[in-house]
Protein backbone atom coordinates (compact mmCIF):
# COMPACT_ATOMS: atom_id res chain seq x y z
CA UNK A 1 0.00 0.00 0.00
CA UNK A 2 1.15 3.60 -0.70
CA UNK A 3 0.51 4.41 3.14
CA UNK A 4 3.20 1.55 3.76
CA UNK A 5 5.69 3.10 1.54
CA UNK A 6 5.31 6.60 2.93
CA UNK A 7 5.80 5.34 7.02
CA UNK A 8 9.01 3.38 5.44
CA UNK A 9 11.92 4.76 7.37
CA UNK A 10 14.09 1.90 5.46
CA UNK A 11 14.07 4.69 2.57
CA UNK A 12 16.39 7.11 4.47
CA UNK A 13 19.67 4.54 4.47
CA UNK A 14 18.78 3.67 0.52
CA UNK A 15 19.33 7.82 -0.96
CA UNK A 16 22.28 9.38 -2.25
CA UNK A 17 22.40 12.68 -1.67
CA UNK A 18 24.49 14.98 -4.15
CA UNK A 19 23.99 18.42 -3.06
CA UNK A 20 24.02 21.24 -5.71
CA UNK A 21 24.93 24.59 -5.05
CA UNK A 22 21.58 26.20 -4.13
CA UNK A 23 20.48 23.25 -2.44
CA UNK A 24 16.92 24.12 -0.12
CA UNK A 25 15.51 21.85 2.40
CA UNK A 26 11.92 22.39 1.24
CA UNK A 27 12.38 22.67 -2.65
CA UNK A 28 8.96 24.27 -4.48
CA UNK A 29 9.35 21.25 -6.91
CA UNK A 30 10.11 17.27 -6.58
CA UNK A 31 11.27 16.19 -10.32
CA UNK A 32 10.59 12.55 -10.36
CA UNK A 33 12.35 9.85 -12.80
CA UNK A 34 12.21 6.50 -12.56
CA UNK A 35 14.57 4.22 -14.67
CA UNK A 36 16.32 1.02 -15.49
CA UNK A 37 18.92 1.01 -17.42
CA UNK A 38 18.87 4.35 -18.89
CA UNK A 39 22.32 4.06 -20.36
CA UNK A 40 21.39 0.99 -22.35
CA UNK A 41 21.90 1.38 -25.99
CA UNK A 42 23.30 4.15 -26.46
CA UNK A 43 20.67 6.20 -24.68
CA UNK A 44 23.68 8.02 -22.45
CA UNK A 45 23.65 11.31 -23.96
CA UNK A 46 19.57 11.40 -23.79
CA UNK A 47 19.89 10.24 -19.83
CA UNK A 48 22.16 13.30 -19.38
CA UNK A 49 20.23 15.38 -21.61
CA UNK A 50 17.14 14.80 -18.91
CA UNK A 51 19.71 15.95 -15.67
CA UNK A 52 20.76 18.91 -17.71
CA UNK A 53 17.22 20.50 -18.28
CA UNK A 54 16.42 19.81 -14.72
CA UNK A 55 19.30 21.61 -13.43
CA UNK A 56 18.32 24.48 -15.82
CA UNK A 57 14.80 25.23 -14.38
CA UNK A 58 14.63 28.96 -12.83
CA UNK A 59 12.02 30.07 -11.48
CA UNK A 60 11.39 28.09 -8.94
CA UNK A 61 13.51 25.87 -6.57
CA UNK A 62 14.03 22.02 -7.63
CA UNK A 63 15.52 18.70 -6.52
CA UNK A 64 15.62 15.46 -8.37
CA UNK A 65 14.61 12.26 -7.38
CA UNK A 66 16.18 9.49 -9.28
CA UNK A 67 14.36 5.83 -8.48
CA UNK A 68 16.67 3.31 -10.33
CA UNK A 69 15.28 -0.14 -10.15
CA UNK A 70 18.87 -1.53 -9.68
CA UNK A 71 20.54 -0.75 -12.91
CA UNK A 72 22.97 -2.96 -14.01
CA UNK A 73 24.24 -0.48 -16.65
CA UNK A 74 26.34 1.46 -14.65
CA UNK A 75 23.54 4.08 -14.16
CA UNK A 76 25.17 4.93 -10.10
CA UNK A 77 28.45 5.52 -10.80
CA UNK A 78 27.31 7.92 -14.09
CA UNK A 79 25.23 9.75 -11.66
CA UNK A 80 28.18 9.62 -9.18
CA UNK A 81 30.61 11.70 -11.20
CA UNK A 82 27.67 13.86 -13.15
CA UNK A 83 27.94 17.40 -12.18
CA UNK A 84 25.02 18.61 -10.56
CA UNK A 85 25.69 22.48 -10.98
CA UNK A 86 22.30 23.88 -9.30
CA UNK A 87 19.81 21.37 -7.47
CA UNK A 88 20.49 18.16 -5.41
CA UNK A 89 19.69 14.89 -7.00
CA UNK A 90 18.39 12.06 -4.84
CA UNK A 91 19.02 8.80 -5.40
CA UNK A 92 17.04 5.48 -4.92
CA UNK A 93 18.20 2.01 -6.16
CA UNK A 94 16.70 -1.01 -5.43
CA UNK A 95 14.46 -3.70 -7.03
CA UNK A 96 10.84 -2.62 -7.39
CA UNK A 97 7.71 -4.35 -8.64
CA UNK A 98 6.50 -1.91 -11.51
CA UNK A 99 6.78 1.44 -12.74
CA UNK A 100 4.14 2.72 -10.48
CA UNK A 101 5.53 1.43 -7.72
CA UNK A 102 8.59 3.17 -8.62
CA UNK A 103 6.82 6.20 -9.15
CA UNK A 104 4.91 5.92 -5.67
CA UNK A 105 8.33 5.42 -4.32
CA UNK A 106 9.24 8.62 -5.63
CA UNK A 107 5.95 10.55 -4.21
CA UNK A 108 7.12 9.08 -0.53
CA UNK A 109 10.34 10.62 -1.06
CA UNK A 110 9.36 13.94 -2.46
CA UNK A 111 10.20 17.08 -0.42
CA UNK A 112 8.61 19.43 -2.89
CA UNK A 113 5.11 20.73 -2.25
CA UNK A 114 4.59 19.61 -6.04
CA UNK A 115 5.72 16.31 -7.86
CA UNK A 116 6.45 16.14 -11.61
CA UNK A 117 7.22 12.70 -13.23
CA UNK A 118 9.85 13.11 -16.43
CA UNK A 119 11.16 9.78 -17.67
CA UNK A 120 14.63 9.34 -18.06
CA UNK A 121 14.23 9.82 -22.10
CA UNK A 122 12.53 13.16 -21.90
CA UNK A 123 13.48 16.20 -21.02
CA UNK A 124 12.10 20.14 -20.86
CA UNK A 125 12.61 22.25 -23.33
CA UNK A 126 11.64 25.53 -21.79
CA UNK A 127 14.20 26.79 -18.63
CA UNK A 128 10.90 28.22 -17.25
CA UNK A 129 8.42 25.38 -17.79
CA UNK A 130 8.36 24.49 -14.15
CA UNK A 131 7.89 28.13 -12.97
CA UNK A 132 5.03 28.53 -15.56
CA UNK A 133 3.21 25.60 -14.05
CA UNK A 134 4.13 26.32 -10.34
CA UNK A 135 2.01 29.51 -10.66
CA UNK A 136 -0.89 28.00 -12.40
CA UNK A 137 -1.15 25.74 -9.10
CA UNK A 138 0.00 28.67 -6.85
CA UNK A 139 -2.69 31.12 -8.19
CA UNK A 140 -5.32 28.90 -8.05
CA UNK A 141 -7.04 26.09 -6.32
CA UNK A 142 -6.40 23.56 -8.23
CA UNK A 143 -4.68 20.05 -7.68
CA UNK A 144 -2.16 19.89 -10.87
CA UNK A 145 -1.75 21.16 -14.20
CA UNK A 146 -1.64 19.95 -17.80
CA UNK A 147 -0.28 21.52 -20.89
CA UNK A 148 0.69 20.77 -23.97
CA UNK A 149 3.82 18.42 -24.81
CA UNK A 150 6.41 18.07 -27.61
CA UNK A 151 6.23 14.32 -28.93
CA UNK A 152 9.07 13.07 -31.24
CA UNK A 153 8.73 10.66 -33.84
CA UNK A 154 5.14 10.25 -35.39
CA UNK A 155 3.33 13.04 -36.70
CA UNK A 156 -0.08 11.53 -35.28
CA UNK A 157 0.36 12.19 -31.79
CA UNK A 158 1.34 15.83 -32.46
CA UNK A 159 -2.50 16.58 -33.18
CA UNK A 160 -3.98 15.35 -29.90
CA UNK A 161 -0.38 15.97 -27.64
CA UNK A 162 -0.32 19.78 -28.52
CA UNK A 163 -3.26 20.88 -28.04
CA UNK A 164 -4.20 18.50 -25.51
CA UNK A 165 -7.41 21.00 -23.94
CA UNK A 166 -8.98 20.09 -27.55
CA UNK A 167 -9.86 17.13 -26.26
CA UNK A 168 -11.07 16.87 -22.97
CA UNK A 169 -14.28 15.88 -23.77
CA UNK A 170 -13.29 12.24 -24.54
CA UNK A 171 -10.72 12.30 -21.12
CA UNK A 172 -13.03 9.96 -19.53
CA UNK A 173 -12.40 7.39 -22.14
CA UNK A 174 -9.14 8.00 -23.64
CA UNK A 175 -6.08 9.55 -21.81
CA UNK A 176 -6.21 12.93 -23.40
CA UNK A 177 -4.21 14.94 -20.71
CA UNK A 178 -0.23 14.04 -21.59
CA UNK A 179 1.19 13.22 -17.98
CA UNK A 180 4.85 14.24 -18.91
CA UNK A 181 3.23 17.98 -18.33
CA UNK A 182 1.46 17.34 -15.43
CA UNK A 183 2.27 19.28 -11.97
CA UNK A 184 0.69 17.68 -9.19
CA UNK A 185 0.00 19.16 -5.32
CA UNK A 186 1.61 16.44 -3.72
CA UNK A 187 -0.71 16.27 -1.19
CA UNK A 188 -3.48 15.62 -3.65
CA UNK A 189 -1.12 12.67 -4.63
CA UNK A 190 -1.25 11.16 -1.00
CA UNK A 191 -5.03 11.74 -0.29
CA UNK A 192 -6.04 9.72 -3.41
CA UNK A 193 -3.25 6.84 -2.27
CA UNK A 194 -0.67 7.70 -5.55
CA UNK A 195 -0.50 5.31 -8.18
CA UNK A 196 -1.94 1.78 -8.54
CA UNK A 197 0.57 -0.43 -8.96
CA UNK A 198 -1.74 -3.15 -10.08
CA UNK A 199 -1.62 -1.28 -13.84
CA UNK A 200 1.63 -2.07 -16.01
CA UNK A 201 0.82 0.50 -18.17
CA UNK A 202 -2.17 3.27 -18.23
CA UNK A 203 -1.79 4.11 -14.30
CA UNK A 204 -1.69 7.49 -15.18
CA UNK A 205 -4.57 8.01 -16.67
CA UNK A 206 -5.93 6.05 -13.89
CA UNK A 207 -4.82 8.19 -11.76
CA UNK A 208 -6.10 11.28 -13.00
CA UNK A 209 -9.83 9.50 -13.44
CA UNK A 210 -9.44 8.93 -9.53
CA UNK A 211 -8.06 12.88 -9.05
CA UNK A 212 -11.66 13.98 -10.76
CA UNK A 213 -13.74 11.74 -9.20
CA UNK A 214 -12.62 13.12 -5.70
CA UNK A 215 -13.17 16.54 -6.72
CA UNK A 216 -9.88 17.69 -7.44
CA UNK A 217 -9.95 20.29 -10.05
CA UNK A 218 -6.95 21.00 -12.83
CA UNK A 219 -5.58 24.40 -14.37
CA UNK A 220 -4.02 24.64 -17.96
CA UNK A 221 -0.94 26.36 -18.45
CA UNK A 222 -0.49 27.02 -22.04
CA UNK A 223 3.13 26.91 -22.79
CA UNK A 224 4.75 23.88 -24.01
CA UNK A 225 7.60 22.79 -21.87
CA UNK A 226 8.10 19.22 -22.21
CA UNK A 227 9.71 16.78 -25.51
CA UNK A 228 9.31 13.11 -24.89
CA UNK A 229 10.06 10.32 -26.92
CA UNK A 230 7.10 7.92 -28.45
CA UNK A 231 7.35 4.67 -28.71
CA UNK A 232 7.94 2.44 -25.37
CA UNK A 233 6.07 -0.51 -23.38
CA UNK A 234 2.32 0.70 -24.16
CA UNK A 235 2.93 0.34 -28.14
CA UNK A 236 4.25 -2.94 -27.51
CA UNK A 237 1.37 -4.66 -25.61
CA UNK A 238 -1.70 -3.80 -27.30
CA UNK A 239 -4.06 -6.38 -25.49
CA UNK A 240 -2.85 -5.22 -21.91
CA UNK A 241 -3.33 -1.99 -22.99
CA UNK A 242 -7.10 -2.52 -24.16
CA UNK A 243 -7.85 -4.90 -20.85
CA UNK A 244 -6.43 -1.97 -18.87
CA UNK A 245 -8.30 0.78 -20.55
CA UNK A 246 -11.83 -1.20 -19.92
CA UNK A 247 -10.84 -1.56 -16.52
CA UNK A 248 -10.26 1.79 -15.55
CA UNK A 249 -12.99 3.33 -17.98
CA UNK A 250 -15.32 0.63 -15.89
CA UNK A 251 -14.31 1.61 -12.65
CA UNK A 252 -15.09 5.41 -12.76
CA UNK A 253 -18.09 5.44 -14.78
CA UNK A 254 -19.20 2.74 -12.11
CA UNK A 255 -18.00 4.94 -8.98
CA UNK A 256 -18.62 8.53 -10.72
CA UNK A 257 -21.68 7.76 -12.33
CA UNK A 258 -23.17 4.49 -10.95
CA UNK A 259 -22.89 3.16 -14.37
CA UNK A 260 -22.76 -1.17 -14.65
CA UNK A 261 -21.78 -1.53 -18.49
CA UNK A 262 -22.10 -4.90 -19.83
CA UNK A 263 -19.09 -6.40 -21.96
CA UNK A 264 -20.80 -5.21 -25.48
CA UNK A 265 -21.08 -1.57 -23.96
CA UNK A 266 -17.55 -1.18 -22.45
CA UNK A 267 -15.76 -2.39 -25.68
CA UNK A 268 -17.98 -0.19 -27.92
CA UNK A 269 -17.29 2.27 -25.44
CA UNK A 270 -13.17 1.77 -25.45
CA UNK A 271 -12.72 0.64 -28.72
CA UNK A 272 -14.93 3.43 -30.39
CA UNK A 273 -15.41 6.39 -27.93
CA UNK A 274 -19.15 5.50 -28.65
CA UNK A 275 -21.56 5.40 -25.21
CA UNK A 276 -24.81 3.36 -25.74
CA UNK A 277 -27.33 5.68 -26.66
CA UNK A 278 -29.25 4.84 -23.41
CA UNK A 279 -26.41 6.34 -21.30
CA UNK A 280 -26.26 9.97 -23.29
CA UNK A 281 -27.38 11.54 -20.33
CA UNK A 282 -23.91 10.11 -18.99
CA UNK A 283 -22.35 11.30 -22.25
CA UNK A 284 -23.93 15.10 -20.76
CA UNK A 285 -22.77 14.56 -17.39
CA UNK A 286 -19.51 13.90 -18.47
CA UNK A 287 -18.88 16.72 -20.12
CA UNK A 288 -20.71 19.04 -17.18
CA UNK A 289 -18.06 17.58 -14.84
CA UNK A 290 -15.20 18.43 -17.34
CA UNK A 291 -16.96 22.04 -17.70
CA UNK A 292 -16.14 22.37 -13.54
CA UNK A 293 -13.30 20.70 -13.23
CA UNK A 294 -10.98 22.31 -15.74
CA UNK A 295 -10.15 25.55 -15.14
CA UNK A 296 -8.44 27.95 -17.53
CA UNK A 297 -9.26 26.40 -20.93
CA UNK A 298 -8.96 29.13 -23.93
CA UNK A 299 -12.42 30.70 -23.98
CA UNK A 300 -12.30 32.57 -27.11
CA UNK A 301 -15.18 32.10 -29.22
CA UNK A 302 -13.30 29.54 -31.72
CA UNK A 303 -12.64 28.01 -29.03
CA UNK A 304 -16.05 27.68 -27.82
CA UNK A 305 -17.32 26.86 -31.27
CA UNK A 306 -14.83 23.73 -31.67
CA UNK A 307 -15.52 22.10 -28.32
CA UNK A 308 -19.38 22.40 -29.09
CA UNK A 309 -18.88 21.18 -32.40
CA UNK A 310 -17.04 18.01 -30.69
CA UNK A 311 -19.42 17.51 -28.21
CA UNK A 312 -22.27 17.35 -30.42
CA UNK A 313 -20.16 14.72 -32.97
CA UNK A 314 -19.73 12.73 -30.43
CA UNK A 315 -23.12 12.96 -29.36
CA UNK A 316 -24.52 12.28 -32.88
CA UNK A 317 -21.96 9.43 -32.93
CA UNK A 318 -23.40 8.01 -29.89
CA UNK A 319 -26.83 8.49 -31.04
CA UNK A 320 -26.48 6.41 -34.21
CA UNK A 321 -24.88 3.35 -31.83
CA UNK A 322 -26.59 1.01 -30.63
Amino acid sequence: MFSEILSAEAFQNEVLLKPGKHSQANPDVTVVTVCFNPLKDGRRELFARNLDSVQNQTGVTVEHVIIDGASTDGTLEFLSKYENKCYDIRILSKPDSGIYDAMNRGIALAKGKYVIFLNSDDYYHRNDGLALSYKALEESDCSFTFAPIVPTGSPLLHRLHRHPERHLHRLFIFPTIPHQSMLYRRSALIEVNGFDPSYRMGGDHDLTLRLIASGHKACFASKAFVTFSTGGFSTQAPVLKFQEKVRRVRRFHKDVFNVEFTDKEIKELVQNYRYPRRYLSVYEASQQMIDRTFIGVPQSLCQRILRRFNFWKYYLKCLLGF
